[in-house]
């Protein structure tokens, strides 16, 4: 008479599953740990208690998410087409050290929007080049080398003031920054890297 409660071919399956949990786990017979039992128990998430809690809660998982989007598009590889199309859209994460920064965006967006001498260097570079071949233009050529400095100093203060009445500081002084805008007024506007983000005329 067999009392046996499991079938034979059962119970050596079993035995089986045993041998193997007790080589995998070094127990035999123990139980496969839950999931939470095995990452362990985070602990509990309380609400923010005041505003700057939330304000600094806001801004680490904005900051979070940032590094995690950075990460994704540093690990795909990028074309020089896209590379200049981030350049174009101003991708702060692209440009150069030159172009970087709120008062050189800002430098760029009054140069965008407002007409200047500058604009007009094309077509005055065969004159200047002209002078330091011809004595009688070498006067001419004087005066227009003067008028764009003059030009540049005065946009240069502008530009730096503007930044520091809207971000607190400014980077760069004012030939700096005004020598920035001339370099850029000078090149049609399809031609300007990063692109223009307003139209001539706008406010800034």
């Amino acid at each position: 008479m067999n009392l046996r409660k499991t079938p034979p071919a059962e119970a050596s399956v079993e035995d089986a599953v045993d041998q193997d949990a007790a080589v995998s786990t070094g127990t035999k017979g123990r139980p496969t740990p839950k999931r939470r039992e095995a990452t362990g128990v985070r602990g509990p998430v309380t609400a923010p208690k005041t505003r700057k809690e939330a304000i600094a809660r806001q801004r680490e998982l904005a900051k979070t998410a940032k590094t995690s989007a950075r990460a994704a598009r540093s690990s795909a590889p990028m074309t020089a087409a896209q590379r200049r199309e981030a350049i174009k859209r101003g991708d702060q994460e692209f440009l150069s050290r030159r172009d970087k920064g709120k008062t050189r965006g800002l430098a760029r967006d009054y140069v965008d929007s407002h007409r200047m001498v500058s604009n007009y260097m094309l077509w005055l570079f065969p004159v200047m080049i002209a002078g330091a071949l011809i004595p009688i233009l070498s006067l001419i050529t004087l005066v227009i080398f003067v008028v764009l400095l003059l030009e540049w100093y005065i946009i240069g203060k502008r530009i730096r003031a503007l930044a520091i009445e809207r971000f607190g500081k400014a980077e760069g002084g004012a030939m700096t920054l005004g020598f920035y805008a001339g370099s850029r007024a000078y090149l049609p506007r399809k031609w300007r890297l990063p692109g223009p983000r307003v139209e001539r005329g706008d406010p800034i």
